[in-house]
């Protein structure tokens, strides 16, 4: 009977010991598309395209309601959701010549 309980508790912790040398599992990635747009029109653009589709991606305007196209400049948390979009999509033109430094700073 000893001998038995023995074997146990030594498998119990031989099990124990290698469940913890095994590797963690990598961070789940979004399986939702991230797209950035600037301006509202390109935002709804967007919506309009996807269709059914938008509820399995994540959109996000960079500009708020009643902020001035032509004087923006972007935050560091604007230039962070750039980097790790997947798809960004601007206008360009002089409205948004920022987006050269913020690309390269990206």
């Amino acid at each position: 009977m000893k001998k038995t309980v023995s074997i146990i508790i030594v498998l119990i912790m031989l099990v124990t010991l290698f469940a913890g040398c095994g590797t963690s599992a990598p961070a789940a990635q979004s399986d939702h598309l991230q797209i950035v747009t600037t301006i509202f029109p390109v935002y709804d653009w967007v919506k309009q395209v996807l269709g059914d589709q938008a509820q399995n991606t994540e959109i996000t305007m960079l500009l708020d309601n009643g902020v001035d196209l032509h004087s923006y400049q972007p935050t560091a948390t604007d230039i962070a959701k750039i980097s790790s979009c997947d798809l960004f999509i601007y206008v360009g033109g002089e409205s948004d010549e920022w987006v050269d430094s913020a690309l390269d700073q990206a």
